[in-house]
C-alpha cells in the first residue's frame, strides 16, 4: 500500500513538473498533396522533410477544402457547419467573422499564461474590431486580415458586384490595430518569418509560447524570388514552376525559426505542427496527386492534408502515422497538452495526444467533411471508418492531376453522380463508386449523415450580404475594420 502511495506521488510530481510545451502551429496556404518531397514530389524541401522524418508524419490529417473554414475549426475546435463558416471564404465586403461567443485556442491559452502571437493570414473576419486577431486572444498581431493579396505590395484588389465590378484595391498589412506602411517590396514570406524570429529571440524561455504562424505562402497570386525560381528552370509548367518556387521560399523561412529556437533555448521544450489549410489548387500549380480532387471540392485531394507533428514530448518519433485525425482535433489537443482543462460539450475535436505520441489507434473514427444547404439542396460528405459518402459534390474539379504532364487534362469535368460511396482502405484515389452495389453500407452512411444534418447551423454567407462599406477609399486607401 505504502509503495502504491509513493509511486503515485511520484506520478503526480512528475506531471505536475511538466513544463507547457511551446507551439508553433503553421499553417500553409493551399498547399497540396504532391507539393512536399516527403510525399515524392520534385520540390525541395530539405527542411519539412527533415522535422517530418524525426518527427511523426501524418497521413491522413484532414481539414477543410478551402482557407476560412479551416482557420475557424482551429480556431475553435468545431466543425464549420456547426458555426456557419462552411461556405467559403470571408470576402472583404462581408460584415462577418469567427462568431464573437467563440472562445478561441488563443484565448484559453493566453489565460494559461500563455504569450500568444499570430503572424501571417488572418481571414475570419474584419469588418470590426472586435473580429480581429488581437481581440481574439493573440497579444501580438503581424500580417493581413483578408484572404489573398500580392506578396510584395500587399495590396488586395477585389471586384464585386457592389462596386460595380469596378476593380477596388487597398492596404492590407498590420501591427497589431496599426497600418504598416514601410514593407512595400518585402516578400511576405521574408517579412513573417523575420517577425517570428524576432518575436521568439525576445522571449523569456521560461514563459510558455504559441505562435500561430498563418502563411501567405503558396497561396496565389504565384510570385516568388528569383533566386528560387531559377532552381525549377527543369519544369517546363510555369504555374507549376512558380509554386514549387514558393514551397521551397517556405522551406527555407522555416529553417530560419527553427534556427531561432535553437539558439535561444526553447528547441527542446517546442512542439511544432505543420499543416496545410486545404488541398491544393490545381488549375495554379498544385498538386494532389495521386489522390483525386482539388481545393474546394469533397474529395481527398481538397481535404488530406500534407501535415506532421514533431517534438522532443512525442513519446515515439520518426514513424508514419496513418490513423485518423481531424484539424478540429488540434483545439482539444493542444489545449490539454498546456495544461488546459478541456471539459466543452460542444466541442467536435477530440485529444488526439495519445494516439499520435505512441502510435496508438485514433479515438477518431469519423468526421464530416463539409455538409452545405444552398436552396434546400444539400451538398457534403462524411466519413466512418474506412467508408466515405459524398452527396451532390458539385464539383468542377473532380479528376486526377499528375504535375508530371504538362497540362491538366480534364479540369472541368464534373462527377457522374450525385451519390458516391468509396472504400478507402481499398480506394484511396477514389476510383470506384460502390453506391449501387453496398445498398447495406449505403443505407448505414446515410443514416449517419441524416443525424449529423440535425445540429447545422445556416451559412453566414447567406445572412451577410456584401455592401460597399468596407471600400479602402472610406478608410484612408485601406481594408479595415469599422463597417458594421
Amino acid at each position: 500500500m505504502l509503495s502504491s502511495l509513493l509511486l503515485f506521488s511520484f506520478f503526480a510530481l512528475g506531471q505536475l513538473a511538466t513544463k507547457p510545451p511551446h507551439i508553433l502551429f503553421i499553417v500553409a496556404d493551399d498547399l497540396g498533396w504532391f507539393d512536399v518531397g516527403w510525399h515524392g514530389a520534385e520540390i525541395k524541401t530539405p527542411v519539412l522533410d527533415k522535422l517530418a522524418r524525426e518527427g511523426v508524419t501524418l497521413t491522413q490529417s484532414y481539414v477543410q477544402s478551402v482557407c476560412t473554414p479551416t482557420r475557424g475549426a482551429i480556431m475553435s475546435g468545431r466543425y464549420p457547419y456547426h458555426i456557419g463558416l462552411q461556405r467559403g471564404g470571408i470576402r472583404p465586403t462581408r460584415p462577418y467573422g469567427l462568431p464573437l461567443k467563440i472562445t478561441t485556442i488563443a484565448q484559453r491559452l493566453q489565460t494559461a499564461g500563455y504569450s500568444t502571437h499570430a503572424i501571417g493570414k488572418w481571414h475570419l473576419g474584419f469588418c470590426k474590431w472586435d473580429y480581429t486577431p488581437c481581440e481574439r486572444g493573440f497579444d501580438t498581431f503581424f500580417g493581413f486580415y483578408g484572404g489573398g493579396q500580392d506578396h510584395y505590395t500587399h495590396r488586395k484588389d477585389y471586384r464585386s458586384e457592389v462596386f460595380n465590378r469596378t476593380r477596388i484595391s487597398g492596404l492590407d498589412f498590420r501591427r497589431n490595430r496599426r497600418l504598416v506602411t514601410n514593407i512595400n517590396g518585402t516578400y511576405s514570406m521574408e517579412a513573417f518569418a523575420a517577425e517570428a524570429i524576432r518575436l521568439i529571440s525576445e522571449h523569456d524561455k521560461h514563459t510558455p509560447m504559441y505562435m500561430y504562424l498563418s502563411l501567405q505562402v503558396v497561396h496565389g497570386p504565384l510570385q516568388a524570388p528569383q533566386r528560387f525560381v531559377d532552381m525549377y528552370k527543369e519544369i517546363k509548367n510555369k504555374n507549376r514552376q512558380m509554386k514549387a518556387a514558393m514551397v521551397t521560399a517556405m522551406d527555407e523561412a522555416i529553417g530560419n525559426i527553427t534556427a531561432a529556437l535553437k539558439k535561444i533555448g526553447m528547441w527542446n521544450d517546442a512542439l511544432i505542427v505543420f499543416t496545410t489549410d486545404n488541398g491544393g489548387p490545381v488549375n495554379s500549380g498544385s498538386s494532389n496527386w495521386p489522390l483525386r480532387g482539388s481545393k474546394a471540392t469533397l474529395w481527398e485531394g481538397g481535404h488530406r492534408g500534407a501535415a506532421f507533428v514533431h517534438g522532443k514530448m512525442l513519446h515515439k518519433t520518426g514513424y508514419v502515422y496513418s490513423g485518423m485525425i481531424h484539424t478540429v482535433d488540434w483545439y482539444p489537443t493542444l489545449l490539454s497538452l498546456a495544461g488546459v482543462n478541456v471539459d466543452d460539450t460542444d466541442l467536435d475535436g477530440m485529444n488526439v495526444w495519445d494516439a499520435i505520441s505512441n502510435n496508438k489507434s485514433s479515438p477518431r473514427q469519423s468526421f464530416v467533411y463539409n455538409l452545405l444547404l444552398i436552396d434546400e439542396t444539400l451538398s457534403g460528405g462524411i466519413r466512418f471508418n474506412n467508408w466515405k459518402l459524398l452527396v451532390n459534390p458539385r464539383s468542377r474539379r473532380s479528376e486526377w492531376y499528375n504535375p508530371a504532364n504538362a497540362s491538366f487534362p480534364e479540369l472541368f469535368r464534373k462527377p457522374l453522380s450525385d451519390t458516391l460511396l468509396f472504400d478507402l482502405d481499398a480506394d484511396p484515389t477514389e476510383h470506384h463508386n460502390l453506391a449501387s452495389t453496398k445498398t447495406d453500407v449505403l443505407a448505414m452512411m446515410m443514416s449517419r449523415l441524416n443525424e449529423a444534418i440535425e445540429n447545422y447551423v445556416p451559412d453566414l454567407i447567406k445572412q451577410n450580404p456584401e455592401t460597399a462599406k468596407s471600400n479602402p477609399a472610406n478608410f484612408g486607401d485601406a481594408w479595415s475594420p469599422g463597417w458594421c
